[in-house]
């Protein structure tokens, strides 16, 4: 999920994802996450996510 995330196809041919396609995707899980808590912390977002 964070391949994907981070732009991996996961095409037949396309081997494994790399560092960097693994770094975007953790990069956009974590700025998800800082957005979530940010909102909570708020108190704007729905908590049932």
């Amino acid at each position: 999920m964070v391949a994907r995330l981070g732009g991996f196809l996961a095409r037949k041919s396309d081997g494994e994802p790399g560092a960097e396609t693994i770094w975007k995707g953790i990069t956009k899980v974590h700025i998800a996450a800082e957005t979530m808590r940010l909102l909570r912390e708020d108190g704007n977002a729905d908590t049932s996510v």
